[in-house]
């Protein structure tokens, strides 16, 4: 075991919201969701891409249930409406204008035949809010807006039941566990993804509390190699199998690693470049896959042609989630605390 000198201390984890290494736990993310896209590349076949998708999952469900249980003690209760509307104005927007520029792509110039038609059959779930239950087996340009759905959902129906109906906080893990195993149970690829949510906030109620931070702490009060040989075993574990509890529980005890050893992860995760592509990984997360399908179309099916592909999609994919994040992004989540604070005096009266 190491040292527990240098790991974050309870008192400075309580003392700040902002998590260093989230950023460059999300740029990394986003790298790999794109080699899930490009199977023609054997090693990206091994990276498993697609399970980054659970970091993402996890790290929301810890954030939100941190910040939620942060504002009932420092405010005594949860104001759910603002919630609701800075969720909105983070997450809405952006999408729709994703749906606006697939829906553009694929009318104007479609990346493979049939784009358009199975883009048009399933734009009333985009637009509803369901994209999750729009795909059916057959997967198409915009599947992966499925996340969307999913953590939209959760937003909804969090907060609601673990912090306006249940005040207790042994009530609301044990509500929250319990609904986990519920849903590991039931098996489907939805449900699990609510399970990862799910496991997210229960590291958070473990975390805000003395105890279950101290007990957090012996967990991941190890060398960086032993989360590094977990990672690796569970994408080994992928090629044969695929057991999305396994993927939510290690992305849970990677981020429970990079929250309290943030020394042993920083100079990856803090590196600029990764920092800077996790703060913009929600738009190149939307809009990467039309970087891929045009790449296909520019450089083949091929070995050469993926890592080629990798690359394209990087090129264009990169600005465009700047343009997004500095006209789109940013602006509609400044335009919600604005709205929030002319609404706060009102509400006061």
């Amino acid at each position: 075991m190491t040292s527990a000198s240098h790991e974050l201390r309870y008192d400075d984890y309580r003392a700040d919201s902002h998590r260093p290494a989230f950023d460059g736990l999300r740029g990394i993310g986003f790298l790999l969701v794109i080699t899930a896209h490009i199977p023609t590349v054997p090693l990206f076949v091994y990276l498993q891409g697609w399970s980054a998708v659970w970091i993402f999952l996890v790290m929301s469900g810890y954030l939100i249930a941190m910040l939620l249980m942060r504002e009932e003690e420092r405010s005594g209760s949860v104001a759910f409406g603002a919630f609701l509307v800075k969720r909105f104005c983070r997450i809405v927007p952006s999408y729709w204008a994703a749906i606006a520029l697939y829906w553009l792509a694929c009318f104007a110039f479609e990346p493979s035949p049939g784009d358009y038609a199975k883009f048009m059959t399933r734009l009333p779930w985009y637009l509803a809010f369901a994209p999750e239950y729009g795909e059916g087996t057959a997967f198409s340009i915009f599947t992966h807006s499925w996340t969307v759905g999913v953590e939209l959902k959760f937003y909804l129906l969090f907060p609601p039941i673990l912090f306006l109906a249940i005040k207790n906080a042994n009530a609301r893990f044990a509500v929250t566990a319990i609904a986990a195993v519920l849903l590991t149970v039931q098996g489907s690829f939805n449900a699990q993804s609510y399970c990862a949510l799910l496991c997210g906030a229960m590291l958070a109620f473990t975390l805000e509390r003395p105890q279950g931070y101290a007990f957090i702490a012996r967990m991941v009060r190890v060398p960086l190699i032993v989360p590094l040989a977990m990672i690796v075993a569970l994408f080994v574990m992928l090629l044969y199998t695929e057991q999305l509890s396994a993927v939510a529980s290690v992305a849970t005890y990677v981020m429970a690693y990079a929250i309290v050893q943030p020394h042993k992860v920083a100079r990856v995760l803090c590196w600029r470049p990764l920092v800077y592509l996790g703060q913009r990984s929600y738009g190149a997360y939307l809009l990467h896959v039309l970087g891929v399908r045009y790449g296909y179309m520019l450089f083949g099916d091929s070995a050469t042609g993926g890592i080629l592909i990798a690359c394209f999609c990087l090129a264009v994919t990169v600005p465009a989630a700047e343009l997004m994040y500095r006209f789109i992004e940013w602006p509609a989540i400044d335009y919600g605390r604005r709205l929030l604070s002319r609404t706060r005096p009102a509400t006061a009266r």
